[in-house]
């Protein structure tokens, strides 16, 4: 079919037409709003059934009319007209329907129209009010640039101020105050933390005059706004400026209720979960629990129908919380984070929101990939299609910076895929993070670039291609150094060091595990959350054993010994530094304070660099403030935090190690060198044995006087799978079959001296050796170490005459040294048997306070906590003793406590603890023993990986006891109350802590019942008749009732000899 086309003439008389229906269309909203004055939105009916004419033809229309037909009125009509463009305009902004950027664009030339009438001279009111929603429909303008159209709306809402003042206009200046703050906060050119400081003055101005009671609604508003304001601010510190914020959406949330306006209560709600987020103070947890509650309750009113792209939004940000929730499961919360992405999704389309579609399926990529399933292949591919998806919107023209983020996203899903060829996955993830530095060079992005690099290196190590691996491990620790940057330099740095030593490049991967170790040591300092720590020392298990390893491969023996100290060293500081422990001696209150004020401000600090962290780790959370910040930024963040560390330690090297010589370990690890170990070694017939479990084998160190290097054995592979395997077995039999470990203890040593190769070790010492110092590793610190048998039938106590005692580490042995000298013993302090259950603690502290000329006794249930904490300056005497239960906790060491009386003497079920956490905080320093003749008070923490000794000896050699003697296991009552007698009548005859007890362990366990009986008798003990008896036919039965080792050697001296 053939149709005609118009002619030139139809096709112009069509336009006239058309141009004279935008007129009539114009001058018919400006008669329903002069009919309306008062009610704008009137005139929404109208513009509804209009939507084809709210275009950029009517924007065009509505200036050419009003430059051409407002000058012909008079004076009083034209102003009439120009105030009906005015809100004409104000009521176009929040017209709900149409293209909001067409309408925003008509509504400006409605309002800039209005130039010629509304000037400052002639009408200054009418003129402000027009300046006034110029800068309103600016600041929300979409067309433009965005930087240039916010200046425009500062510029015009500065203009309104010229004559909205307070004086004159106090609510109408208080209105623009309020808009100029809005305008400021989003403001992106000049400096963005004058900015804020800008927003912050001009918002709490118009809070001087609107206030709750005389208007409530524009108060709430303009507290959602400063809350704002102080979400984003800079300047200060950040966790209080989070606290501003929350307090201001409360507030808000005081007159924006759900029943009256719920819109404005959802957006309040929204904003304060992203607050709560993000909040450094109070519980992590518990402040995500109410990001998400907050999140949730905004649903109800941003509902898919109603607020499509609201919903959208808060559906994002449920889906970033719930991959932050530490609560719950963490399967589950990702199952839910994925779910809310998806959501989001049903919205956010390619083809209506591009930009934000990219973001979520970039988040939703992040979250398969994140998964924790053990069979990840389809989660990755899912990972892999939201990345490419994602990448289809940024681009390396219009989005360079978050396309850098998702190629970086998308190499770590191709190095992690198990479908497909394992090559060529491989070469994808190079490709992709090759991608992702041609933007994130080190200048711009110096973060992103080192994280890229230290990814690329992982894949061309599983390429093989280890050269090249090793110079981008290189490249990373740049940037990722241990002061800036700690938790990720320990995970680089390990990398380098791994990697190094697989190609037997020693020096390399020395280097690389040392700084990794700087990092260790400076990011558990660092650390604000227990989860934080635990994830840094569980990527901190294998740097000081590879590092040990890897200095004993060039014969670096010396080095090797000091890691190991170094290793056995951080856990006792982290330890410490979480109890927050006070200096003693006489340190000034102004020293104290000051302390007290540092660490404060240091955990401050910790949480707001972890938000940062977090915030950064994202790579974009819709409708959420992230600000882009200069490569400095980055290195800047971590300076008040480093600044802080400084301060802490010059107040403690200058104000508090005078006083107290042991505090810093409260704070860092420090180092131990060779030299000091030596110096450790009270003469000539002295030696040390220190073992340390690495991968591969279980190492011993031998530390003699004279010699320049430590000698090493080392095991082979087999003894060491013999020895874990038969510590296994040990410690199940110990835990399970009490009566049948008991039965078993001596073969079980005996096996145990063979797979240390006991003789082999022994056959290194000069026979000249008279005295040895033991420091074991991991579980055998809780091994009678003193009791295996020597292979001419004596075990090692008659071996070394001089002593035979043990230490933690040399680094607690070395602080032991200056101690209270140990001669003479006259006094004693004691607990006795507080839970009234120990049948012989009576009896053995009766034999032991015969021996001191000064005794004072805590007895039964006098034995209170309280008691002990009320009388510390008594807790001075040369030996304080303990006879009670002991009890190890293996989850939670510091939970470890001794047991005292109840204040209303419960049962001992029901024994008040006096904890590892409180022995910490005693004082003993004046003390020269402390005896914990109890139940596994000896023990430590053998369920994790840990290197450090962690028990309660450790807390009272913190304290200040010089030497300690404490038990392995649960200890036979009877045989403890004849051990100590014997032990404290062997220091009474001046023998050394470790000689007395040793030599009373040979004698109790050579002891026949005979001796034992006179033994007693010449004590002249306070025993009952029927006691005597139970005793006396005892000894009559066995002619050596202690020859196990189950009776004499649970005993062991740890510290000074």
């Amino acid at each position: 079919m053939n149709s005609e086309q118009p002619t030139e003439g139809e096709n112009s008389k069509s336009s006239l037409l058309r141009l004279e229906a935008y007129v009539a269309f114009l001058l018919e909203i400006l008669q329903t709003i002069a009919d309306h004055e008062t009610e704008p939105q009137k005139v929404y009916p109208l513009l509804k059934a209009n939507l084809d004419k709210l275009d950029d033809t009517f924007a065009k229309v509505l200036r050419h009319w009003a430059a051409i037909a407002l000058p012909q009125f008079e004076p009083v009509q034209a102003l009439i007209i120009a105030a009906a463009f005015v809100n004409f305009g104000n009521s176009l902004r929040s017209f709900p329907y149409g293209n909001k950027a067409i309408n925003l664009e008509i509504a400006i030339a409605a309002c800039e129209a209005t130039a010629p009438i509304l000037t400052h001279e002639a009408f200054p009111e009418h003129w402000a009010t027009a300046q006034n929603m110029l800068g309103i429909l600016y600041r929300n303008r979409i067309r433009g640039d965005r930087a240039q159209n916010l200046e425009q709306s500062i510029q015009c809402f500065g203009d309104a101020l010229h004559i909205r003042t307070r004086t004159d206009s106090p609510k109408l200046w208080a209105e623009t105050q309020n808009s100029l703050g809005n305008a400021y906060n989003e403001r992106i050119s000049g400096s963005r933390l004058d900015n804020v400081e800008n927003a912050i003055a001009a918002l709490e101005a118009a809070l001087e005059v609107r206030t709750r009671e005389a208007l409530p609604e524009n108060w709430a508003t303009t507290q959602n706004n400063l809350g704002l304001a102080y979400y984003n601010r800079l300047k200060g510190d950040r966790a209080e400026n989070l606290e501003q914020a929350i307090a201001c959406y409360q507030n808000a949330l005081q007159i924006r209720t759900w029943e009256q306006f719920p819109t404005q209560w959802a957006e309040t709600q929204n904003n304060l979960a992203n607050a709560y987020s993000e909040r450094i103070r109070g519980d992590r947890a518990e402040n995500l629990e109410q990001a998400l509650k907050a999140f949730q309750s905004v649903l109800q009113v941003y509902t898919w129908e109603a607020f499509p792209s609201d919903w959208a939004m808060t559906q994002n940000n449920l889906g970033e919380t719930y991959r932050d929730r530490l609560m719950g499961d963490r399967s589950e919360n990702l199952d839910a984070t994925i779910a809310a992405y998806q959501a989001a999704l049903q919205v956010y389309t390619r083809e209506v929101f591009p930009e934000q579609w990219a973001i979520v399926q970039n988040n939703l990529g992040i979250a398969y990939y994140s998964q924790p399933l053990e069979d990840r292949s389809e989660a990755l591919e899912q990972a892999i299609v939201c990345y490419e998806n994602a990448l289809k919107v940024r681009t390396p023209t219009d989005f360079p910076e978050q396309w850098a983020d998702t190629q970086n996203n998308l190499g770590n899903a191709y190095s992690d895929r198990v479908r497909g060829n394992q090559a060529d996955n491989l070469d994808r993830a190079i490709a992709a993070y090759q991608a992702a530095l041609r933007v994130h060079t080190r200048e711009l992005f110096p973060m992103e670039w080192a994280k890229t690099h230290n990814n690329l290196a992982l894949v061309h190590r599983d390429r093989g291609q280890l050269t090249e691996a090793i110079a981008c491990f290189q490249c990373a620790l740049q940037v990722h150094t241990p002061l800036a940057f700690p938790f990720e330099c320990l995970i680089t740095g390990r990398n380098l060091g791994r990697t190094a030593y697989s190609i037997a490049d020693w020096e390399q991967s020395i280097t690389g595990f040392d700084i990794a170790i700087q990092a260790v040591e400076q990011s558990r300092a660092q650390a604000s959350t227990s989860g934080r720590r635990q994830e840094i020392l569980s990527a901190a298990i294998d740097v000081y054993s590879g590092v040990v390893q890897a200095c004993l491969q060039c014969d670096a023996t010396i080095k090797a010994l000091e890691y190991v100290e170094r290793s056995k060293s951080r856990n006792l500081v982290e330890l410490l530094a979480t109890r927050n422990l006070l200096p003693r001696g006489n340190v000034s209150p102004d020293t104290l304070d000051r302390l007290e004020d540092l660490r404060r401000e240091i955990g401050i600090e910790q949480r707001r660099l972890d938000q940062i962290d977090q915030r950064r780790s994202r790579t974009t959370i819709i409708n959420r403030s992230e600000l882009i910040e200069p490569a400095e930024g980055w290195f800047s963040d971590r300076m008040p935090l480093n600044q802080l560390h400084q301060q802490l330690q010059s107040l403690i090297q200058q104000e508090i190690r005078p006083y107290d010589p042991t505090f810093g370990l409260t704070q860092q690890v420090e180092s131990i060198s060779f030299t000091q170990i030596q110096q450790l070694l009270p003469n000539e017939q002295t030696a040390l044995i220190e073992w340390y479990f690495t991968d591969e084998a279980l190492l011993a160190f031998l530390i003699l006087p004279h010699r320049e290097t430590p000698f090493v054995w080392r095991s082979s592979p087999e003894d060491l799978q013999a020895l874990e395997q038969w510590g296994d077995d040990y410690l199940t039999a110990y835990t399970n079959r009490k009566q049948q470990w008991q039965e078993e203890l001596s073969d079980r040593l005996r096996k145990l001296a063979e797979i240390l190769h006991l003789n082999a070790l022994l056959s290194l010492l000069p026979e000249d050796c008279l005295q040895l110092i033991l420091i074991p590793h991991r579980f055998l610190h809780i091994l009678p170490l003193h009791a295996l048998p020597c292979g001419d039938g004596s075990c090692l106590p008659e071996r070394f005459p001089q002593g035979l005692r043990y230490a933690p580490s040399c680094q607690l042995l070395h602080l032991t040294q200056n101690r209270k000298k140990l001669f003479p013993f006259e006094s004693v302090w004691a607990v006795q048997n507080p839970t009234g259950d120990l049948a012989y603690a009576d009896l053995e502290v009766s034999a032991i306070r015969s021996t001191f000329s000064t005794a004072q006794v805590l007895a039964r249930q006098e034995a209170t906590k309280t008691a002990l904490l009320t009388h510390q300056d008594s807790i001075q005497a040369d030996c304080v003793h303990f006879a009670c239960h002991g009890i190890f906790n293996l989850e939670s060491p510091l939970e470890s406590a001794l047991i005292l009386a109840q204040e209303q003497g419960e049962p001992y079920s029901q024994g008040e603890r006096f904890l590892l956490s409180e022995i910490f905080d005693l004082d003993l320093r004046r003390c020269g023993l402390v005896t914990l003749s109890a139940c596994e008070t000896g023990l430590t923490d053998f369920t994790v990986l840990s290197d450090e000794y962690v028990g309660l000896p450790s807390g009272f050699l913190y304290a200040g006891a010089p030497c300690l003697v404490s038990s392995l296991w649960t200890v036979s009552d009877v045989s403890t109350a004849i051990l100590m007698g014997r032990f404290y009548e062997n220091l009474q005859s001046q023998m050394p802590v470790a000689v007395a007890l040793n030599q009373a362990q040979c004698w109790l366990r050579d002891a026949t019942g005979n001796e034992l009986n006179q033994w007693m008798e010449e004590r002249q003990l306070p025993l009952s008749a029927a006691l005597k008896l139970s005793l006396k036919r005892r000894f009559r039965q066995e002619l050596y009732p202690f020859r196990s080792p189950y009776y004499w050697a649970a005993f062991c001296a740890i510290g000074q000899g």
